[in-house]
């Protein structure tokens, strides 16, 4: 049975098996539908902003939801114990998910978390045992306690850097998961093993790299250095040597694009000459003069570092 929801206080049958909610509609209220165990589907108007706690909680047969951008917030105990629901795609509107909006959605297995995301409460995600992957959106501050806790199939997490708040219990009894990767500053460190620079970064990334650990240029951090995810120094060690790797990363990356821009001006002088037909080509060559190279690589706050082992900036 088909219902149009306008939010208006209207009475909702228990029996009913899909919702399609009025446009114009910006809240769905707290409890508005918990317990509805024959509802299947909802589709949701692409004017709401927020939904409420318990909205859905115990709702055992919720197996489609459709999230439309401008949602900024789920509420507390949203989707609770919706254990038919399969996937969830959350919009880059979205800014919060409440503490344990998902918990106890056991057929849960793909979530995919959009940038724009700044908070995962605590237990969102607890005890969602077919949670295979997540993806950790680069825009999320804090992740609460238990937020993963006892996914005990999750096997793959990727994050761009460790967020700035992360609880010790965060990924607590996620017996299956080893490694937490970090797939973008380890793109950036495969771009600059294909530069000239490679042998002597290799040494300076060893020298602040830490707990994290590299193979096969990825980057990662492993369970077996502590053995589990609840140490608190686990996260503090490897947020400070991230921190530093990227910015080790920058200052090559600044690096290489001042010399990508020395070649660039050298071609164009180059192009003169052949157009001449000189043979005094060293003539024509061109060097961004230091101070020039310092305005650029003032902005990296990794110089003290780099000055204090000796390192030429200007060269």
């Amino acid at each position: 049975m088909m219902f149009e929801y306008t939010g208006d206080g209207c009475s909702v049958p228990k029996d009913i098996t899909s919702v399609q909610f009025k446009e114009g509609l910006q809240n769905i209220g707290d409890n508005a539908f918990e317990g509805y165990e024959s509802l299947e589907s909802i589709k949701l108007p692409s004017t709401l902003v927020e939904i409420g706690e318990y909205a859905f909680y115990g709702c055992n047969n919720l197996r489609k939801v459709i999230l439309n951008e401008g949602l900024k917030k789920i509420g507390r105990v949203a989707f609770r114990d919706c254990t038919s629901l399969e996937s969830i795609t959350l919009p880059s509107t979205l800014i919060e998910i409440g503490s344990w909006a998902f918990r106890s959605c056991s057929n849960l297995s793909e979530v995919t978390l959009n940038d724009g995301l700044q908070k995962i409460g605590d237990a969102v995600f607890y005890f969602c045992s077919s949670l295979q992957k997540i993806t950790i959106a680069s825009t999320i501050v804090e992740i609460g306690d238990s937020a993963f806790g006892y996914c005990s199939n999750l096997r793959e997490v990727k994050m761009t850097r460790v967020p700035q708040c992360l609880k010790t219990n965060a990924f607590h009894s996620c017996d299956a998961l080893d490694k937490i990767l970090f797939p973008t500053i380890s793109y950036r460190l495969e771009n600059i093993i294909q530069t000239s620079h490679w042998e002597d970064f290799e040494d300076k990334v060893n020298e602040v790299r830490g707990v994290v650990q590299w193979e096969s240029n990825k980057l990662f951090l492993s369970r077996g250095r502590y053995n589990h995810w609840s140490d608190s120094r686990h996260w503090n060690d490897a947020r400070r040597d991230l921190g530093m790797i990227t910015r080790l990363v920058s200052y090559y990356e600044r690096k290489e694009a001042t010399s990508t821009f020395e070649l660039a001006l050298w071609k164009s002088k180059l192009d003169q000459a052949n157009a001449t037909n000189t043979t005094n080509r060293a003539a024509y060559r061109i060097d961004v003069p230091g101070p020039v190279k310092a305005t650029i690589l003032q902005y990296l706050d990794f110089l003290p570092l780099l000055n204090q082992w000796g390192y030429d900036i200007i060269s």
